[in-house]
């Protein structure tokens, strides 16, 4: 995926907005989204607590369209007694509080006349304890309804779901479906279909144009098969909805906010940018832009073709946008230009234009959210047509965030030059109207500053955008590194926000091309170039540390080599995962005289603990002699990377181990030592696994310590393909051995993890690796739950551990080994930024 340049100034200037483009046919890629919360939105009617409402939305129709707005997405909007619309019942049923289903129709009518898709938030996976079906099943297991829900126990009286108290003191209820059964799942899915064509003529222009999902998983974690609530029933639900209407757009909220949702598009059409959200607060917060390269690089690489991500920088789940980057709206202008030219079409969460605030609370209710979701400020005084929704709550009401004439309102912003609304508009009309912001790819661009992030938007043959944002207080001149062609060797340089001419872009400056950017502003340059495709990663044994980096360090050698110093080794392994691949970099040596690496890796349920390799042909020698080695307790390998270097060639051989004993041999193929580069050939190798040796080592452990094991720097570079190791994808985690094994089985005292200090050659099979000292097997994370840094599925005692030696050492700003599942934000340093989304990591 290539990457653009932006360069950011947030000027105040008007840019003329685009009018509408029509609605069908429009790409979601072109759209901008607003999010808004019905019952805080808008209320049309002056009723008691003036409760936001349907016609409340046809009448902010103007103010959406004028800001540029193309689709809005709506928290749920079916029966509930909670606020928010959550743990709702029925789902071909609307709340009374928020109108008619007349009204509602009207609305996406009014909408659609503007231009406007309208997507509705849904829950599928359960149903309000105030429904029929849970009503006539509990404590009644000959209910009809009885195998449409997720009890637990014979009885009916213990259940999968949650009973909270909602913010004016009503119970909420509810309970999973078992979408294993047709039942609920024919329920759902006509439930859904029905919005997509209410009148059911087979025209879906009067529907919805599409649902956000809550709260989606892959494979739900509990239960039998999940419940049924796993990616085959999304598929199928999927496909029902296109039945319906084939142009439908889903996109969903991944349960694993650590994770891109890359492992769910199959399924979906879109899912959010969770990651990218958290680098982009902490960023914004401590004007530092190092962790949005990484974090937007590893989007990206995440992404499959043909799929898109949804780009959100707040949400009715986190605090404030305001709130949580500080600097007052300065600083909320640099978020904006943020949103707005990042390459995924963006959603801005309601009240974010004007600066609104408000953090999660401790109220004892599902109020403690309400100050993230507190009424929309329309006016500077509060009054109609804002919602009131939150007097019934008097700790909300009686602890606002909001107050009157505190500049954050529509009314104290609309027309106001400079204001955070005016620079939204600016922001969204300047997307719209260039399709390089809209459609085209980003390359990111080396700034000389660490508070600018900078990259470039280039549609090819049409446009092309250097982009550079400031996150500073203060103006900046910073210089960037354009990998660009110049048709010509110069180009005019002129801002598409201010209309001015900047430097021009020639092949003399390109190198080090000087932008000015205000505090918190936006630099946009529309530039006649063409962005070079950034180069590939190179597979080649070398600058291993550098390359990873210590965040994925997962073990280190603690025992002298006896198998010669220099000759063979192992000193330290790093892992992470890109795109369905485990990358796994090992620094030391291997001999040349048929002495092995042998990477073993448990990655599904089976395997073998005591191993049972005797059947396998030779050549090589090494695996099929290890008959009778038994492995740490719980560590039963499914697979083995068998590569040995002989006589300066690189062979490498793939062994599946059957659970009963024996399995599958394949040759992957040969390459050379020291030729840099991991492409192996000649044998069977579909997926691409490659594997680079550099054998020019002279540093790290020793035939006397392992005291510099740290030192070394090259070895051996792998790429696995998650299919090699039977994966379909990159969820839960892998548990890995490294050990240098001699062609005749002799098992040596090179392992990682290590053997404790003082080992010699661990000899032959049979013998139990319990008996060995230390513990011989690390877990590798591939979508971790935040914080879980040993890749358990659970945030413990043992991830506090060592997220307290991460927040403490190696030093301020640098990731410390093994550190990566703490670094929540990606900027490469694990500190106080990182610590609350810990601790709700801790508490879950």
């Amino acid at each position: 995926m290539n990457r653009v340049i932006l360069i950011a100034l947030l000027a105040t200037s008007l840019v003329s907005s685009a009018s509408a483009e029509p609605l069908d046919g429009r790409e979601v890629v072109d759209d901008v989204f607003y999010q808004i919360m019905p019952i805080a939105w808008r209320d049309s009617d002056n009723d008691t607590y003036r409760f936001g409402d349907f016609d409340g939305m046809t009448a902010s129709l103007d103010y959406l369209e004028d800001l540029g707005i193309t689709a809005i997405w709506m928290n749920p909007i079916f029966p509930s007694p909670a606020y928010h619309g959550y743990q709702h019942g029925r789902g071909d049923m609307l709340k009374a509080e928020l109108g008619t289903e007349p009204e509602f129709l009207n609305f996406v009518n009014e909408a659609h006349a503007r231009g406007i898709k309208v997507f509705v938030d849904y829950v599928v996976y359960g149903i309000s304890h105030d429904s029929v079906w849970f009503q006539d099943a509990f404590g009644n297991p000959s209910s009809p309804y009885d195998s449409y829900l997720a009890f637990t126990n014979t009885p009916n009286t213990s259940y999968l779901g949650s009973t909270y108290n909602t913010w004016n003191g009503a119970s909420v209820g509810f309970i999973h479906w078992d979408l294993r059964d047709p039942g609920p799942t024919s329920l759902v899915t006509s439930w859904t279909q029905k919005w997509l064509d209410p009148n059911n003529d087979g025209n879906p222009s009067d529907g919805i144009d599409g649902y956000r999902l809550d709260h989606v998983w892959n494979q739900y974690p509990t239960g039998p098969d999940g419940w049924g609530y796993n990616i085959d029933w999304w598929e199928n639900w999927n496909a029902a909805l296109e039945s319906v209407n084939p142009d439908v757009f889903i996109f969903a909220e991944q349960a694993d906010w650590g994770s891109t949702g890359s492992d769910l598009l199959s399924a979906f059409d879109a899912a959010f940018t969770k990651p990218f959200e958290f680098a982009a607060r902490s960023a914004l917060a401590n004007e530092q832009a190092g962790g949005l390269y990484g974090s937007m690089a590893a989007t990206l690489g995440a992404l499959p073709p043909g799929k898109t991500n949804l780009a959100i920088i707040g949400d009715h789940d986190v605090d404030r946008l305001a709130s949580a980057i500080g600097g007052g709206m300065s600083r909320g202008k640099a978020a904006a230009a943020l949103l707005l030219t990042q390459p995924f079409p963006p959603i801005i969460y309601y009240g974010d234009e004007i600066g609104m605030l408000g953090t999660k609370q401790s109220y004892g209710s599902d109020a403690n959210d309400i100050p993230m979701r507190e009424p929309f400020k329309w006016n500077a005084v509060a009054g109609p047509p804002m919602a009131n929704y939150w007097v019934q709550n008097a700790q909300a009401y009686n602890n606002a965030f909001s107050a009157n004439n505190d500049g954050r309102s529509v009314e104290e912003q609309e027309g106001v030059s400079g204001s955070l609304l005016e620079t939204y508009r600016a922001l969204i009309a300047a997307r719209k109207a260039n399709v390089a912001l809209r459609r085209g790819e980003y390359f990111e661009v080396a700034a000389s500053r660490s508070d600018v992030w900078s990259f470039i938007r280039f549609a090819d043959g049409q446009q092309t955008l250097i982009v550079a944002i400031n996150l500073n207080s203060s103006a900046v001149i910073t210089s960037l590194n354009l990998d660009v062609t110049i048709p010509g060797g110069t180009s005019t340089a002129q801002d598409i926000l201010t209309g001015s001419f900047e430097t021009n872009l020639t092949d003399a400056n390109k190198d080090a091309y000087f932008v000015s950017i205000p505090a918190h502003g936006v630099r946009i340059l529309e530039v006649s170039a063409t962005p070079l495709p950034p180069a590939p990663e190179v597979i080649d044994g070398l600058d291993i540390p550098t390359d990873f980096g210590a965040g994925a360090l997962i073990a280190t050698q603690d025992n002298e080599t006896g198998l010669g110093d220099n000759v063979s080794e192992l000193n330290q392994m790093f892992a992470r995962v890109e795109s369905n691949e485990i990358h796994v970099g090992i620094t030391g040596n291997l001999a040349t005289d048929g002495t092995g690496l042998a990477l073993f890796l448990d990655s599904a349920s089976g395997g073998q603990n005591t191993l049972n390799t005797a059947s396998f042909p030779t050549p090589p020698g090494g695996i099929p002699q290890l008959t009778g080695l038994t492995m740490e307790p719980g560590f039963n390998p499914d697979y083995v990377l068998f590569v040995n270097a002989f006589s300066g060639s690189i062979y490498v051989d793939h062994y599946e181990l059957a659970g009963g004993g024996g399995g599958v041999k394949r040759y992957i193929g040969n390459g050379t030592v020291g030729d840099h580069d991991g492409f192996l050939n000649g044998g069977s190798n579909p997926n691409g696994i490659q594997v680079a040796i550099d054998n020019s080592n002279t540093d790290g452990v020793t035939d006397q310590s392992a005291g510099q094991a740290a030192t070394a720097t090259s070895g051996i570079e792998m790429v696995i393909p998650l299919a090699d190791i039977g994966l379909a994808e990159a969820t839960g985690s892998v548990k890995v051995l490294a050990m240098i094994l001699r062609s005749n089985g002799q098992v040596s005292n090179q392992l990682l993890p290590g053997v404790g200090g003082g080992e010699g050659l661990l000899g032959f099979a049979p013998f139990d690796m319990a008996t060995v000292p230390g513990t011989q097997v690390v877990s590798v994370a591939l979508s971790r739950i935040p914080g879980d840094w040993d890749g358990d599925g659970d945030v413990d005692l043992v991830d506090y551990a060592a997220y307290a030696g991460c927040m403490t050492g190696p030093i301020p700003g640098a990731l410390g080994p093994g550190c990566n599942a703490f670094d929540f934000d990606v900027d490469q340093d694990v500190d106080l930024a990182d610590y609350l989304m810990f601790v709700d990591a801790f508490a879950l």
